[in-house]
């Protein structure tokens, strides 16, 4: 007897010729079980009942109410089941399944009885249910769960009604079966990264993350980025991610906890060191294993360098700096601008976190500073001494200089009628975006660009840092999810100060506060306080007033320094809005920009609506081509 008759034999149903195969059988609705290794675990209710609908309607009844023809048209596939005897485990079809489940429960839905006398459909309830014998329609094999993983993923990403995330469960799955990722790849007409990236989603992407993305909280490249890591960095990433925070941000989180190999510089093949490439895909830089063993080789090589540089005896001391900041920036409360006139240090700085070494001769240490000022002012004195002996009256002449408020302005931009303003403003908080994104992270920066700022306002009595403290007279640029993280992360560490209003700012907790008295406490960190004066300062780069300008040149190489082009392209969302700001005229040159083969056609009568809906088309390609609008970019 096959598999199918087994199946079968137990209950006889009453059917009429049906037109079915010969290897398809009718098997009763309530000998039908949903498989659990089904990838597929979302189905939308709406078109359930639908299908549902469609079925009855194709039901053909006897007189006393039997079911004399199946409304389903394709057969599903299952198995015989291995728990219940009796029982078909399906491999497919389980959306047509769940279809019937609804019948055999009852459904009521709308359907038309009629039509007024205006032609208008009278709708009116109808309620359909059959019997828990309904005959569904069934091809029983036997095979193993690799081979029911396999009917059950074919079937539905024919479909495409499969998620990435079920997709990513399915292939996990099949490989845990014992099919390689080879065969995956060419089973599902794929390239074999895609399957290799998609195990390692559904492996290593976490239960919390999951939720989000199923929620469409997080986007499938931000979980990409989180399933490549684990414990506390994968917590972290989930909720950098569930804040806003860009791709390449959670990217530079990523590579801020490992330490490179990049960064190395010792001799790597011959430390004999475990290397960890980054990701399926090598979408990261690799890393080293042993890290503590990696960052003793580190150290060494710079020994071998400090003493190069001693020997050169250009720098008035060389010394190795360890910080834990992963851009391996000097510790701000310890370092200062050297005094005029002192001879410069050299600084190997090396973070521990990363690996990263960078060296610097722009600052030398308080204590230092200090100690030559003192013996500069001793030299002072006994040189005034000395000439006072010699009845040297010659007046000693200071340097003069007139002071004067100057205000920097810069040309308007030839936009003539072709681009709107408001195209502008889009492209403008685009790029201020990029770098507020990025300054909301390094506080060192922020400081940096104050202290400019500071100096040449309160020293120079002029303006033109690329940092302007203001507080009205500019368009608002929309805050980043990088600076809503900072602000929910200082209205915990300031939870007696802080706290942050609908859209993701900080504001204070209540009015009248002593605000001084809590951030000079005692227990108030350094690095809190870094944090509080980057979230305060960063918004005030990339401001510039008047939004028609071409950018200032203080903020393009701003811009370059910080590397946030890419940022840019990230953020940067080509739309019907922005589209709208461009005249006819303009839209034609903007289309002369794109790359050629990217470039729309057929614009010789088209009508503007036309011409955006074209662009518009082209793009996601265009994004994914690195493309901009000349407006866009810095």
């Amino acid at each position: 007897m096959t598999a199918a008759q087994q199946m079968t034999t137990p209950a006889p149903l009453r059917l009429v010729a049906p037109e079915t195969a010969a290897d398809v059988v009718n098997v009763a609705f309530g000998r039908t079980r949903r498989s659990s290794l089904n990838p597929r675990k979302r189905f939308d209710h709406d078109k359930l009942v639908e299908l549902a609908a469609s079925i009855y309607g194709r039901t053909k009844f006897d007189g006393a109410g039997n079911v004399t023809r199946t409304g389903i048209e394709q057969n599903l596939i299952g198995r015989p089941s291995a728990r219940e005897s009796g029982m078909v485990e399906l491999a497919a079809g389980e959306r047509r399944q769940r279809a019937v489940e609804l019948l055999v429960q009852g459904l009521t839905v709308q359907v038309q009885t009629g039509e007024d006398a205006n032609g208008r459909p009278i709708m009116g309830e109808a309620f359909y249910q059959v019997a828990d014998s309904y005959p569904v329609p069934f091809r029983i094999e036997e095979m193993t769960d690799a081979e029911l993983i396999e009917v059950a993923t074919l079937e539905n990403s024919q479909r495409q009604d499969m998620t990435p995330m079920e997709e990513a469960d399915a292939f996990l799955a099949l490989i845990g079966a014992g099919r390689t990722a080879d065969y995956v790849a060419v089973k599902y007409g794929l390239h074999v990264n895609t399957v290799k990236s998609r195990v390692q989603l559904a492996a290593g992407l976490g239960r919390a993350a999951r939720k989000l993305l199923d929620e469409g909280a997080i986007t499938l490249e931000q979980a990409k980025i989180i399933a490549t890591t684990s414990g506390a960095m994968k917590k972290s990433l989930t909720e950098h991610a569930r804040n806003g925070n860009s791709v390449t941000t959670l990217k530079n989180l990523v590579k801020a906890g490992a330490f490179l190999v990049e960064n190395a510089r010792f001799d790597v093949e011959a430390s004999g060191l475990r290397i960890e490439e980054g990701g399926l895909l090598g979408d990261f830089p690799a890393k080293f294993a042993d890290h503590k063993t990696a960052l003793n080789k580190q150290l060494e090589a710079l020994e071998l360098l400090k003493a190069e540089e001693k020997e050169r005896g250009t720098w008035g001391k060389v010394e190795i700096v360890t910080v834990e900041s992963a851009y391996a920036n000097l510790p701000t409360n310890e370092w200062v601008t050297p005094p005029q006139g002192m001879t410069h240090n050299l600084s190997l700085i090396c973070s521990t976190t990363t690996g990263k070494v960078a060296q610097s001769s722009l600052y030398v240490r308080h204590a230092d500073a200090q100690e030559f000022k003192r013996e500069q002012a001793e030299a002072a004195k006994a040189a005034q001494a000395q000439a006072a002996a010699a009845g040297d009256s010659e007046a000693e002449s200071g340097e003069t200089s007139t002071t004067s408020t100057s205000h920097t302005t810069y040309p308007a931009a030839d936009t003539g009628p072709k681009i709107r303003e408001a195209a502008h403003v889009m492209a403008h908080q685009t790029r201020s975006q990029a770098i507020h994104g990025h300054l909301a992270t390094d506080p060192r920066m922020c400081l940096a660009l104050a202290c400019e700022s500071l100096a040449k306002a309160t020293i120079c009595r002029s303006g033109g840092g690329a940092m302007e403290i203001h507080f009205r007279g500019v368009k608002e640029v929309p805050m980043t999810g990088e600076g809503r993280a900072l602000a929910a992360d200082l209205a915990l560490t300031f939870g007696t100060v802080f706290t942050t209003d609908e859209g993701g700012r900080l504001t204070y907790r209540r009015m009248g506060f002593d605000v001084q008295d809590a951030l000079t406490a005692p227990e108030v960190q350094t690095e809190d306080l870094l944090k509080l004066f980057a979230y305060l300062t960063h918004q005030q780069v990339g401001d510039w007033e008047h939004n028609l300008n071409d950018t200032p040149r203080r903020v393009k190489k701003l811009a370059e320094q910080l590397d946030v082009t890419g940022d840019v392209q990230e953020r940067f969302t080509l739309s019907a809005a922005y589209l709208d700001g461009y005249t006819v005229d303009a839209l034609h040159q903007l289309i002369q920009t794109m790359p050629e083969g990217l470039r729309p056609v057929g614009l010789m009568k088209a009508s503007k609506k036309e011409i955006v809906g074209l662009i518009l088309e082209k793009a996601p390609a265009l994004k994914g081509a690195g493309w901009l609008p000349n407006l866009v970019k810095f």
